[in-house]
């Protein structure tokens, strides 16, 4: 049973409320008997990807007063008692609603198991059901032919030039555009270009966060008067140039694995036709952008352009 997609966070449990009747004892000297416990789904092992919602109802019932309702989980090491609850004298059925968010700090091939337990005064009963983590389930945003035209230290290039680029959104922005708050929440990359040495060498992508991009439009008196480039709300971004062996059929999964991990560097200088380029965005997600073309021509520098396919974990 697959269950649709979720934003991805810690492993949540969101617990429902639940329905208590009760009844007159029947006086009957026999033992009590045992609850039974009835769990919706009844499948005993679901089959869910990281982003998935299970959802299980589960009853508790009996002839004789429940007095005590436990619903327990396993993953690993990890060990957590959900719910455990004393239950009013002479509860006779007690339902409870679980919604379980499988998050992707769970690695693939996890099982996770669920224990509900229930017990009279003489007898107990358990019923165990499992959830196998079968893959990773997350998609890929996936845009063709974005084309960058690289930021220098002009004031005609800040105005015009698109050279901020929003991986998530698809979206391009020039530097007046990347200092709104809103904009700059959304912006991974910027791409510049040196305004003299006119060589693939001096091409670069750099966090929005880069220091240097504030020494070079305030401190290089590049404006009259200085522009004042706002780091303090600007995003975090890592790149590392990789391999791509087959870049058509890349998945979520392929992704984590040539990325691996990202390293520290917020810039990535010299640029070519044919480079894969991995990164890693504030929120975590990890993309690559494949170099389709790169235009060095400068008139100094506004027609300095980058061309790029990029897939991106969404």
């Amino acid at each position: 049973m697959k269950i649709r997609k979720l934003s991805f966070m810690i492993l949540a449990f969101v617990m429902g409320g639940f329905i208590l009747t009760s009844c007159e004892d029947d006086g009957s000297d026999d033992l009590t008997q045992a609850p039974t416990i009835t769990v919706t789904p009844d499948d005993d092992t679901l089959k869910v990807d990281i982003g998935d919602t299970v959802s299980y109802q589960i009853s508790w019932s009996c002839p004789d007063p429940i007095l005590s309702a436990k619903i327990s989980y396993s993953a690993g090491s990890s060990n957590q008692i959900i719910m455990d609850t004393t239950l009013p004298e002479d509860t006779k059925t007690f339902n409870y609603n679980l919604d379980i968010v499988i998050t992707d700090n769970l690695e693939v091939g996890t099982t996770i198991k669920f224990d509900f337990f229930g017990n009279s005064k003489d007898n107990s009963t358990i019923v165990t059901k499992y959830v196998y983590i079968e893959s990773a389930g997350l998609e890929l945003a996936e845009y063709d032919t974005v084309v960058l035209q690289a930021q220098a230290d002009g004031p005609v290039s800040a105005n015009v030039n698109l050279s901020f680029y929003s991986s998530n959104l698809n979206q391009r922005y020039t530097l007046i555009q990347a200092e709104d708050d809103e904009n700059a929440a959304n912006i991974d990359m910027v791409f510049t270009h040196h305004s003299i040495f006119k060589t693939n060498e001096e091409m670069a992508l750099k966090s929005p966060d880069f220091d240097s991009l504030y020494i070079m439009w305030h401190e290089f008196g590049a404006f009259n008067p200085p522009y004042e480039y706002n780091l303090s709300n600007k995003n975090h971004t890592l790149f590392k140039k990789v391999t791509v062996d087959n870049w058509d059929e890349l998945t979520y999964d392929d992704i984590n694995t040539i990325v691996g991990e990202i390293g520290d560097n917020d810039i990535i200088r010299g640029i070519y036709e044919g480079d894969f380029i991995a990164f890693q965005t504030q929120a975590g997600k990890k993309g690559i952008l494949k170099v389709t073309k790169t235009d060095v021509n400068h008139n100094p520098y506004n027609n300095t352009f980058l061309t790029f396919d990029v897939k991106v974990q969404k």
